[in-house]
């Protein structure tokens, strides 16, 4: 795969920065490239991957950046474009990671001054400096890329390459101390000869006693085969290896150990040294680290993604609800509402128009949450209302409708659905119900239940039957259908006057609610339930899905108000 460098000197001072994911660059030590020019600030700059470009943008540095001869804020890079801070000059290319003609290794400046503030000649260090190179090289590639695989894979290639190891591997602890793959890409990234390649476990042969000391002690073990102080236990195992000598250090972070950086050699003469392990425990911290850095990247991006997928699943969810109610016939009025307790809900009503003298209403709850409750609710919907048109049995409807849903779903999801048919010019319905909650009947006498379920929700097995139930509702009366986030909605700390206490707001509630506004027209009624509930839940806010949807009969065609007559 080809990916972008900075690149800059050249023979053999040439080097060739990674870019990853992304990179800084300027004055600051802990920059990705750190620079040391007059005019650079000390985050001057950052080269980003997006949507497969690399981008860079000046961060709002004091004298700019410019590219190919103009200055930017913000612009695409292409293979050879030259990027210029004040003296330095970079070159940016794209290639592969491997066709290289040196390693590739961290700019760090340093300079030493004298009292009179001149520059010096620094003195050699005690530690090599192929050591402090790779040191800084692996901080550097560390911090600037989130994806575990690449990560991996470059602990591997700057350890082993600052060691000089013959081969390496890094495996993963699992929660009994068992050694296993990565979980990303299900195989072990291991080193041989300075080849990073993927292999099997069962291709990996490395020294139990060794790895189980680190993984259960958490220290740092170097072991030579020649040494006799106890270290670690000639064992079995690394006998059978043929091994010269072992460098094995977890991988960590501030409260447990992720895995092991596992370093070996049977290369006769070929001891590695306490300097070695030094390098290789600080690539291990760094490490660990690193991959809990790169986990907590992954789920911001998938807690994005959520977002994003909420966000569409409710542009769904709004596009099929209805908003725009009828005013047109006088013969009855009707509104319903949803207040989704996570965003996006599962619950959902309807309307269609069956023929010019009936009309059906439809609520229904869809079990989970998101896009797949979004996308089930959108479906029923659109089938309630082609399949609404001439219905004359709601139970034949619901029949048809499991029969789908069963077909459809592969996760087990179902839905509870209740639906009614009701002749404007009797005041006559039928309707069924799937799992759901009874019908209320209100009227200025009172509220009646009907419309029980006969049978469970749909989507759970095919073949299921339901029954029709039939009632009558007199002019002025309303029908209101609810869901259980309304009555199974849970007392917060305010006490609600001339209320007994309960611990949810149950269905003696909601009655006395809908019973003290039956003459309302349905919207004042729905807003008014709502109220109620969300009095009863303060503090707080109700855990489910509160959805209402209530049709008032009016009866005769003139439009006036009718008081209901007894048999409501």
């Amino acid at each position: 795969m080809l990916k972008g460098f900075i690149v800059f000197g050249s023979g053999e001072d040439r080097r060739r920065v990674p870019v990853g994911s992304s990179l800084t660059v300027g004055r600051a030590g802990h920059c990705a490239l750190v620079i040391r020019d007059s005019a650079a600030s000390r985050q001057h700059l950052e080269i980003r991957t997006s949507d497969g470009d690399y981008v860079c943008r000046d961060l709002n540095s004091r004298n700019g950046t410019v590219v190919n001869g103009v200055r930017t804020r913000s612009c695409k890079l292409h293979h050879g474009d030259r990027i210029e801070i004040g003296e330095t000059t970079f070159r940016f290319e794209v290639g592969n990671e491997n066709v290289t003609a040196a390693p590739d290794k961290t700019v760090f400046l340093q300079t030493v001054l004298d009292p009179a503030g001149r520059e010096q000649e620094l003195q050699p260090s005690s530690v090599s400096k192929d050591f402090l190179e790779a040191a800084y090289t692996l901080m550097n590639a560390l911090s600037s890329n989130f994806n575990t695989c690449e990560l991996v894979d470059r602990i591997l290639q700057i350890t082993t390459d600052g060691i000089r190891a013959q081969r390496g591997a890094v495996l993963f602890a699992g929660p009994d101390e068992e050694l296993l793959p990565c979980a990303v890409c299900g195989n072990v990234h291991m080193i041989r000869n300075g080849v990073v390649r993927p292999a099997g476990m069962d291709a990996i042969e490395i020294s139990e006693t060794v790895a189980r000391r680190v993984l259960q002690n958490g220290e740092n073990v170097l072991f030579e085969s020649a040494r006799t102080d106890g270290v670690v236990d000639s064992s079995a195992s690394i006998s059978a290896l043929n091994l010269t000598s072992i460098l094995c250090v977890p991988i960590r972070t501030k409260n447990h150990i992720l895995g092991i950086l596992y370093i070996d050699t049977d290369i006769t003469d070929h001891a590695y040294t306490q300097d070695d392990l030094l390098l290789a425990a600080a690539a291990g911290n760094s490490a660990g680290l690193a991959l809990q850095n790169a986990r907590n990247h992954q789920e911001l991006l998938e807690k994005q993604r959520l977002d994003q997928d909420i966000e569409a699943a409710w542009t769904i969810q709004e596009g099929f609800l209805v908003s725009d109610w009828p005013t047109d016939d006088a013969r009855f009025e009707v509104y319903g509402t949803t207040q989704p307790a996570k965003i996006v809900g599962g619950d959902f009503y309807d309307f269609a128009r069956i023929d010019d003298g009936r009309l059906g209403m439809l609520i229904g709850d869809v079990s989970g949450k998101g896009m797949s409750a979004a996308l089930t609710m959108a479906q029923l919907l659109a089938e309630f209302r082609m399949g609404a048109r001439g219905v004359r049995s709601p139970a034949e409807l619901l029949r048809r409708l499991n029969e789908r849903l069963v077909t459809r779903s592969r996760r087990g999801m179902f839905c509870t659905v209740s639906l009614v048919a009701i002749d404007l010019r009797t005041g006559s319905f039928t309707g069924a119900n799937a799992g759901h909650h009874p019908m209320l009947v209100v009227s200025r006498k009172g509220v009646a239940t009907t419309l029980e379920a006969s049978g469970p929700p749909i989507g759970i097995l095919p073949g299921i039957s339901w029954d029709d139930t039939t009632g009558t509702v007199s002019p002025g009366g309303t029908l209101f259908f609810y869901t259980d986030g309304i009555v199974e909605a849970r007392a917060g700390t305010t006490v609600v006057p001339a209320r007994s206490p309960t611990v949810e707001y149950d269905i003696d509630n909601l009655k006395a609610t809908v019973h003290a506004h039956h003459n309302d027209e349905p919207q004042r009624l729905v807003e008014a339930v709502m109220h109620d509930v969300m009095q009863f839940c303060s503090p707080l806010s109700p855990h489910d899905d509160c959805t209402m949807i209530a049709l008032r009969f009016r009866g005769n065609a003139d439009g006036g108000d009718s008081q209901p007559d007894d048999e409501s």
